[in-house]
């Protein structure tokens, strides 16, 4: 037999899976930011986390939480200077995980500390509110949530329309 022996040899047993993870990785490497730019649009995540490639085109502000005392047509802001040091807490804990999971995280253990300390409320509002950019108009509109809470829990939570451009 001339020419190598090999020819029609068998591949070492157990070198297929090699093959099939790197293929595997290759990938999920190709199709993540596809699945990460559909998450940060449906859920408001920050493009910043979870290995977003878009990161350094947006701008990342923050977000602006308020707990209001339902009053007729409006509501009285709740300083949270007066909360006590627990509902603060959970308060930061909310901002910093809403910053990163946007629509996927609810203000509900906030909710529960503001009632817990003001026993008096039956119900409070949490209003979240964050700057975006509106790729239709390429201007930043604030995409704003209320979360309305009474002592069993969340009782609704709807999106507020943002003003038109140049609204006043």
């Amino acid at each position: 037999m001339t020419g190598s022996a090999k020819q029609g040899a068998r591949p070492e047993p157990g070198s297929g899976w090699r093959v099939r993870v790197i293929l595997a990785v290759i990938a999920f490497v190709a199709v993540w930011p596809l699945i990460h730019r559909a998450a940060v649009a449906a859920y408001d995540l920050n493009p910043w986390k979870l290995g977003g490639w878009a990161m350094y085109s947006v701008v990342s502000p923050p977000v602006l939480v308020v707990a209001f005392e339902p009053r007729g047509d409006g509501g009285i802001p709740i300083d949270r200077r007066e909360l006590p040091v627990y509902a603060q807490h959970s308060l930061q804990q909310f901002e910093m995980r809403r910053h990163v999971l946007g629509n996927l995280h609810r203000p509900d253990d906030f909710a529960a500390q503001v009632l817990h300390a003001r026993p008096v409320l039956s119900e409070v509002v949490v209003m979240v509110q964050r700057m975006v950019l509106d790729t239709k108009t390429a201007t930043m509109v604030a995409r704003t949530m209320h979360y309305t809470y009474n002592r069993g829990g969340l009782v609704e939570e709807r999106t507020v329309p943002a003003a038109a451009p140049g609204a006043v």
